[in-house]
């Protein structure tokens, strides 16, 4: 029997919400991250004259989503990384109305113990979202230098790096590290209490973006969004780290407010229009609801023109 993996997407309403107050009438859309549907199904049932392009690198999501929503006869369903979107779109031979990519885990990933993402259950150290890649999460605890694991446990703020890719280091030496409840307790015996969660999160996390190369793509993903889009292309992305999420920030500000050197006689114009003013976050309401709702941060801009260093480049 199949299993039934519930989702709830995080943020719908404000999404929505930035949608209908910037956009009339949008036709062809983009869901960078589709997992089991639940954005593009609200995405398609608001706007009815929308055409969807569904891309998620996990084949099992985009299985089970094309199951759901393959109905409606408005979507287009690939499986690819979302730091391809240019090419992806150019078979399309349009801009898209608005771009949405939700960079958290989905239900799938997380609720499936032997996909290897999570500390709650033991499963293989796996990690991957597309099962054809090389790399795992086992191959990065057993393999990597302690310099390198260091290296990746920072890029997710943990504060007491060093300390644990030594620990990690030696403990492998004694037999290898092979399953997500064996990572979960190398890290539990060398932590205080009282931080034992959030080290295996930021841990867990630090892992997974290797694995993935998650930071590599998310920064062609920007760059995609803005070679893919035309003026009033709404790009709205949900963040769900401060690493992440000070990605976006700094890759948005440079669109809303660019740098100008000092006595610079003409100042740049801005080719991005902030339209969350900063991060949103769920609310109360939502995050008792959906606890994956706790970190989340969004951001939306919408497109003004082409930026200069872009001219050159076409969709």
């Amino acid at each position: 029997m199949e299993q039934d993996f519930t989702h709830q997407p995080v943020m719908l309403d404000k999404c929505l919400e930035i949608l209908d107050r910037n956009l009339d009438t949008p036709r062809f859309a983009v869901d960078c991250t589709l997992g089991l549907g639940g954005h593009s199904e609200a995405f398609l049932k608001k706007f009815p004259s929308l055409f969807l392009v569904g891309i998620d690198k996990d084949p099992e999501a985009l299985e089970i989503a094309e199951k759901r929503l393959k109905g409606t006869g408005r979507m287009a369903f690939v499986h690819d990384s979302f730091a391809n979107l240019s090419s992806i779109l150019s078979s399309f031979g349009r801009a898209p109305d608005f771009i949405f990519a939700d960079l958290g885990l989905s239900s799938l990933q997380i609720d499936k113990a032997e996909r290897g993402f999570s500390y709650m259950s033991s499963g293989d150290l796996d990690m991957r979202m597309d099962s054809s890649s090389p790399l795992t999460a086992k191959e990065v605890i057993n393999t990597y230098s302690q310099k390198d694991l260091e290296r990746i446990f920072r890029s997710c703020q943990e504060p007491r790096a060093n300390f644990l890719a030594r620990e990690i280091v030696e403990e492998r030496e004694k037999g290898e590290i092979s399953t997500t409840g064996r990572l979960a307790e190398v890290l539990d015996a060398h932590t205080p209490f009282k931080e034992r969660l959030s080290t295996k999160k930021r841990v867990f996390q630090a892992v997974r973006m290797e694995v993935n190369g998650e930071r590599g793509d998310l920064e062609r993903l920007l760059d995609a969004c803005l070679i893919s889009s035309r003026p009033s292309t709404v790009i709205m992305v949900e963040s769900y780290h401060s690493g992440e999420d000070r990605l976006v920030k700094r890759f948005f500000a440079a669109g809303t407010a660019p740098f100008c050197p000092p006595k610079f006689p003409v100042a740049p114009e801005p080719y991005l229009e902030d339209l969350t003013h900063g991060a949103l976050k769920a609310g109360q309401e939502e995050m008792e609801a959906n606890s994956r709702s706790h970190s989340v941060r969004l951001r939306a801009v919408k497109v003004l023109r082409r930026p200069e260093r872009l001219k050159e480049q076409r969709l």
